[in-house]
């Protein structure tokens, strides 16, 4: 069995997770099951009509399927080595409709939604959340974990630190660095570096918060 017939896994089971398994879907996938980490008074059996399995049970599932995290960038990064320590691979998906030019990269277990663009000589790194419509321009590093939300507009030679958040809407103008766990918010232009750990909101953005906690 290639990966590319491996029957996928979806971590998480809320809402968004349930989105994430369309899109894989688009994508070619067949979506088998949500995968969770939390005690299983706090969810149902199934969602979608799909089994829901617990990390710790995975068995022999670990070794025939492959998984892709739909959840947030905090709780994301500890479910997927919490799932990679017990055997589970990950798959890229990337829809359809999503163009990522020839020369781009785009790291294991990443998501690229529809619309989305990766311009030429973009790094795209692993467990990256791009969401619908996003533009990743040309020779720009996204590190990690990150999230580049809907309609978020990243130009050329930026770099996007690990598990840094781009809320919707979002610019960051050419040759601009966001520091790790920072958060953008929705329709802020970035117009000079961010240092990590900090919200920035506005037109142009400016430190809202400091000291704060990747989403």
């Amino acid at each position: 069995m290639t990966d590319a017939q491996a029957p996928l896994l979806v971590l998480g089971t809320r809402p968004f997770s349930a989105e994430i398994a369309d899109l894989a879907g688009d994508a070619g996938y067949e979506v088998v099951g949500f995968v969770e980490n939390l005690s299983r008074e706090r969810c149902d059996d199934t969602l979608e009509g799909l089994p829901i399995h617990w990390v710790d049970e995975l068995g022999e599932l670990a070794a025939t399927h492959l998984a892709v995290c739909g959840l947030g960038t905090t709780r994301r990064s500890i479910f997927v080595e919490q799932a990679a320590d017990r055997g589970l691979r990950f798959a890229t998906v990337i829809h359809p409709t999503a163009r990522a030019s020839r020369t781009s990269s785009i790291g294991e277990g990443s998501i690229v939604s529809a619309g989305v663009t990766v311009a030429s000589h973009a790094v795209v790194g692993r467990h990256v959340l791009l969401n619908r419509g996003a533009l990743v321009g040309h020779h720009t590093v996204v590190g990690d974990y990150a999230s580049i939300m809907a309609g978020a507009n990243v130009a050329g030679h930026c770099r996007i630190g690990e598990q840094a958040f781009l809320g919707m809407g979002s610019i960051v103008i050419d040759h601009i660095s966001v520091g790790p766990g920072s958060v953008v918010g929705a329709g802020a232009v970035v117009t000079k570096d961010v240092p990590g750990g900090v919200e920035v909101i506005g037109v142009p953005a400016r430190i809202a918060k400091e000291g704060i906690e990747a989403r």
